[in-house]
């Protein structure tokens, strides 16, 4: 696992902000976090960047400048998630995002009492322009945070 703060260059951060915090962004429901099963409270909301190894979005060439800081070979699927607060923090079940391996990237677009939390017990808390490298073949969860509105991120798993 790697951590590096202040990933993006402030400029460009605070243009993927405008954009994805944006009203008008296009959020899609998801009724399950991690795990299939009606967990009342565990929700969120997905935007697909790319999927089926090829774009899903219109704002696909806005994430270009951040794809190439990653230095991937190939990705297997780039999402923005935004979890909403829900007056109390809820923690998602534990999960892998793919059972071949693979790496992965979070990357917290805002700062919030959220976290990311792994197999070991380790939480990466949210911290704006945060990004954590790790394997995503690893069990890991996330969390809603309580201090915001929302608590976003941005998620890529690749090789």
């Amino acid at each position: 696992m790697k951590i590096v703060d202040n990933f993006l260059s402030q400029d460009y951060l605070v243009h993927l902000q405008r954009m994805m915090l944006d009203h008008n962004f296009p959020w899609l429901y998801n009724a399950e976090v991690a795990n299939e099963g009606n967990i009342q409270d565990h929700f969120y909301f997905t935007h697909n960047i790319f999927q089926d190894f090829q774009p899903t979005s219109s704002i696909f060439e806005q994430f270009v400048p951040f794809f190439k800081q990653l230095e991937m070979n190939a990705m297997v699927r780039a999402r923005a998630l935004l979890y909403v607060n829900q007056g109390r923090q809820i923690v998602h079940e534990k999960h892998v995002d793919f059972k071949f391996p693979h790496k992965t990237i979070v990357f917290y677009m805002n700062t919030n009492n959220g976290y990311t939390e792994f197999e070991d017990g380790t939480k990466v808390d949210s911290v704006e322009n945060r990004i954590v490298f790790f394997d995503g073949s690893r069990l890991h969860n996330s969390s809603t945070c309580t201090d915001q509105k929302i608590r976003s991120v941005i998620s890529v798993n690749y090789f």
